[in-house]
């Protein structure tokens, strides 16, 4: 087993801990009858290959030993071997078909890791044949990780041997493992045909394992009239004999004291995440689930109704209010739910009620180190404050108005108090004092950015505020704002006429606007449409378009940018918008914002906001397919998870309107 290890040059060669010139000794410790020596030998060799995906060139000499003793029957804790085998494998799958980039290229240790990785790769493949036999190894724990050792290896025909061994094995750990890499491949007719009879089988973890491998190749041939029953049935099974490596920590996992059943921790996830757009199905599955009396069970049901609202479109007013009633439970049951329903932006309706009465709750507590309950860490507002918030509710609105004036307030107060242009005046008095005031050379913080979305949003109701922002230097938030305001702000024109011809390009352009807007000055088109080659081209193109008809002599300019080389077409689509503002024109604009908005699904919004009359007219196709879409368009986009409910249901809700629209 050991031949040739000692004829290697090892304390030349380098692991993750440094110099390799133990590993002789270590590998020998895999065979030593003495379970001690085992256990730190195994121990040793995971600490030093074990390196999230990093590969040495020990690990290329080691390797071999490690197969020789992996696919030898005998020795404990072969399975921890079997399991660092599929890690090196999984690091390296694809290697030799990956080009490193030029930047990578230069780096001389990058490019001999992945030389490294390549070499071990392709160690394991030729391997295949005697790893095979681990699928029917004397010990389950190690038949049991074999199953993702083969698929790592690339075996070929994994399926058939896979459905060949799931037909003999009786060890239920070993039957999930079988299931779950079936379930990473492509199934033929004949293994689903096979998988689904496995359905109702026992144990109910393993008959919902055999389904969740079909829903992974073909999602429309599972049943699921018996699956809440099933689901009941996996969570109340004992824990299996085999247990699987242990997982990092989750979020999940602070929901509940101990889980019944740890082998189904993402079981729910599994199943319905494949099942896409069976929208109905996934959540008559789901939404009873939230109401389980064990919190094992409806933590996984809200991660899994999390999954499904934030991916598709649907009605969910049942899942949001039963999701609402796990406000009822622990502290950190309670605080996920709530952060939840706070990403769902407007689709948390149903439960406003419930969450008004927990954060009244909240409120009525007595205050700690200066702060109320609601407002603990000062720096961002509590999931009920910010649901509320969300759906424009007047009772958030003192609460808001208490958070802004706490010493320590959260970054993003503005963009809440933005809701609330019905008291525009009473919140601009709030604001005004607090506001800070920028020096040259000052870091602009966040608050200030959201402190003038707010005013902005309040226009010439805001004029309070403008000896407060002309007190700080000017920037491109605070000259906008100033726009917004309008004639109000007239005290500003000489610093905004300044800043219009100042070397800083997005400054300039909303200095340049906000000339237009506050005494409409005649200047103003030649300072923007001199900013159309720069950086704030697109800014320009919109200052441009606000202006309307009086900005028409610009229009054979703007035309120029309609064919403009933007990969992501944001410099196109303003400027169709821009040259329909100005001239009406439809015939020219349309096929552009098509492309656009096909090219880039971020420029939506922007597009259907802008979208009237012919122009509506004209995008109806868009906004049909856009209505009539199951996945929401955010699903695939680069979006923060709680940016892509609000932000796909506001897109909805415009397409829907238009989609009715007749011009």
């Amino acid at each position: 087993m050991y031949i040739g290890l000692e004829d290697i040059d090892w304390g030349s060669l380098q692991h993750a801990n440094g110099s390799a010139e133990d590993v002789p000794g270590w590998v020998r410790g895999l065979g030593d009858p003495d379970p001690e020596v085992r256990r730190e030998s195994l121990d040793a060799i995971g600490e030093a290959f074990d390196d999230q995906g990093s590969i040495y060139d020990a690990t290329v000499a080691v390797l071999p030993y490690l197969i020789e003793v992996v696919a030898t029957p005998g020795p404990a804790g072969r399975q921890r071997i079997a399991e660092l085998l599929t890690s090196i494998a999984e690091a390296g799958e694809g290697s030799a078909e990956t080009e490193l980039s030029e930047y990578d290229r230069d780096d001389e240790d990058w490019v001999e890791m992945h030389r490294q990785t390549g070499r071990a790769y392709a160690l394991i493949m030729d391997a295949a044949p005697d790893l095979i036999g681990l699928s029917g190894d004397p010990d389950a724990r190690v038949r049991a990780v074999a199953p993702k050792l083969l698929l790592a290896a690339a075996v070929t025909d994994l399926a058939d041997l896979l459905i060949n061994v799931l037909r003999t094995e009786d060890d239920p750990g070993v039957r999930r493992s079988l299931l779950d890499t079936l379930g990473r491949l492509r199934l033929d007719d004949d293994a689903i045909t096979y998988l689904l009879s496995l359905g109702r089988s026992a144990p109910a973890s393993n008959a919902l394992a055999a389904l969740i491998a079909v829903a992974r190749t073909d999602p429309q041939r599972v049943p699921l009239d018996d699956v809440p029953i099933l689901i009941g049935h996996a969570y109340a099974e004992a824990d299996p004999v085999f247990e699987p490596a242990a997982q990092q920590a989750s979020p999940r996992e602070s929901l509940h004291e101990k889980r019944r059943a740890p082998h189904c921790a993402r079981l729910l996830e599994d199943l319905t995440g494949p099942l896409g757009p069976r929208v109905a199905e996934r959540t008559a599955i789901i939404t009873p689930l939230l109401s389980s009396p064990y919190d094992d069970l409806a933590g996984d049901a809200l991660y899994a109704g999390y999954q499904l609202i934030s991916q598709w479109r649907g009605d969910y007013r049942e899942a949001v209010t039963r999701t609402a009633e796990l406000l009822d439970r622990s502290q950190p049951f309670a605080e996920r739910a709530a952060t939840m329903l706070e990403d769902w932006g407007p689709l948390a309706a149903p439960a406003v009620e419930t969450v008004a009465e927990h954060l009244a709750d909240l409120d009525a507590r007595p205050w700690r180190d200066g702060r109320p309950a609601w407002n603990r860490t000062g720096r961002k507002l509590h999931p009920y404050l910010g649901i509320l918030t969300n759906l424009g509710d007047e009772r958030a609105l003192p609460l808001l108005l208490t958070a802004l004036r706490q010493q320590q307030r959260p970054d993003n107060i503005g963009f809440g108090l933005a809701r609330y242009t019905g008291h525009a005046e009473l919140i601009t008095a709030e604001i005004v004092p607090r506001l800070p005031v920028m020096k040259a050379g000052d870091q602009v913080p966040f608050e200030w950015s959201s402190l003038q979305h707010a005013l902005r949003a309040f226009g010439p109701a805001a004029a309070p505020a403008v000896a407060r922002l002309l007190g700080s230097r000017l920037d491109d938030d605070s000259a906008a704002t100033l726009g917004r305001i309008g004639p109000a702000a007239a005290e500003a024109l000489p610093a905004l006429r300044k800043a219009a011809v100042s070397g800083y390009p997005y400054l300039a352009v909303a200095a340049a606007g906000a000339l237009w807007r506050i005494d409409r000055s005649p200047d103003a088109l030649a300072l923007l449409t001199a900013r159309l080659n720069g950086p704030a081209a697109g800014n320009a193109l919109e200052e441009i378009a606000d202006m309307g008809s009086p900005a028409a002599s610009a229009a054979p300019l703007v035309a120029t940018y309609l064919n403009a080389p933007d990969p992501h077409w944001w410099t196109p689509a303003h400027a169709a918008l821009t040259l329909w503002r100005l001239t009406g024109e439809t015939e020219r604009v349309v096929p552009v914002l098509a492309a656009a908005w096909h090219g880039n699904l971020y420029t939506r919004t922007t597009i259907a906001e802008a979208a009237t009359g012919r122009l509506a007219t004209a995008l109806q196709p868009l906004f049909r397919a856009e209505s009539g879409a199951d996945r929401r368009f955010s699903a695939s986009a680069d979006l923060a998870a709680s940016a892509r409910v609000p932000l796909d249901e506001h897109l909805l809700k415009l397409c829907q309107a238009l989609a009715g629209s007749d011009g």
